[in-house]
């Protein structure tokens, strides 16, 4: 078990994975840049060991590339990334909520529905965004750890950090713009919590699925311009072109 200075030491190591996120997806650096130790320890204040530590745990989910004596390069990030990102996503969390069934007590599944259906209802607005988000984690948190594998949890938790920061990125732009008004995940939540109490594995890995496609959608849309999904989109359309023939 770990201890107290551990758990400390994975929660600052947690943050910092998410802050140096944030800053990639903001577009401050470019694809097939390197990410200097030096410089992102003096940027977020700290030494670079947690950095080091950090950028291990990136390129672990495929967001940075370490390449032999250039350390830390940043891998191309764009709509399509996004997408094959939540494809892994759609994968792990689907077979999670159809083992997940049975294994919820029901109170605590009629606390998560009136949570959700009161979200779902409540009036838009920054600290809505903020409930939403919270309880966004603690649904999929809990069906993470009880879906009875060790192995997909864990592999679930990989991407824990990217899932969510990509999502708070999001809600950042809409705060922005204080425009919530196309935002309908607590109602696929909502679904999602039902099917469970249902025990309808089937309903409940198609509301995940559904859930999931809905989120890629809506990434895409507010994390990157027009233009730039666009080209994203002939590109791709060209990959498959040159791969088929």
């Amino acid at each position: 078990m770990a201890n107290a200075n551990e758990v400390q030491h994975g929660a600052r190591r947690q943050k910092l994975v998410g802050d140096i996120l944030l800053v990639l997806f903001e577009g401050n650096f470019a694809p097939g840049q390197r990410l200097r130790l030096e410089h992102l320890a003096e940027q977020f204040e700290v030494s670079v060991t947690p950095v080091r530590e950090a950028l291990v745990e990136l390129a672990g989910i495929g967001v940075v590339e370490l390449q032999p004596n250039r350390g830390a390069v940043l891998r191309p990030f764009g709509p399509r990334q996004v997408e094959e990102i939540c494809q892994v996503r759609r994968i792990l969390e689907c077979e999670a909520v159809r083992s997940v069934c049975g294994r919820i007590a029901p109170f605590e599944l009629e606390l998560l529905e009136s949570q959700f259906a009161e979200l779902d209802s409540a009036k838009r607005n920054k600290r809505w965004s903020q409930k939403t988000r919270e309880q966004d984690s603690q649904l999929h948190e809990l069906i993470a750890e009880r879906c009875g594998s060790e192995r997909l949890a864990y592999e679930i938790g990989r991407y824990k950090i990217l899932f969510r920061t990509l999502r708070d990125a999001r809600h950042m732009r809409r705060s922005s713009r204080d425009y919530y008004a196309e935002m309908n995940e607590n109602a696929e939540h909502l679904e999602i919590v039902r099917s469970i109490a249902a025990n309808d594995p089937d309903r409940a890995a198609k509301a995940m699925a559904y859930h999931i496609e809905k989120s890629v959608e809506a990434l895409i849309a507010d994390l990157f311009d027009p233009q730039q999904i666009a080209a994203d989109r002939r590109e791709s359309f060209l990959t498959r072109q040159t791969v088929s023939s």
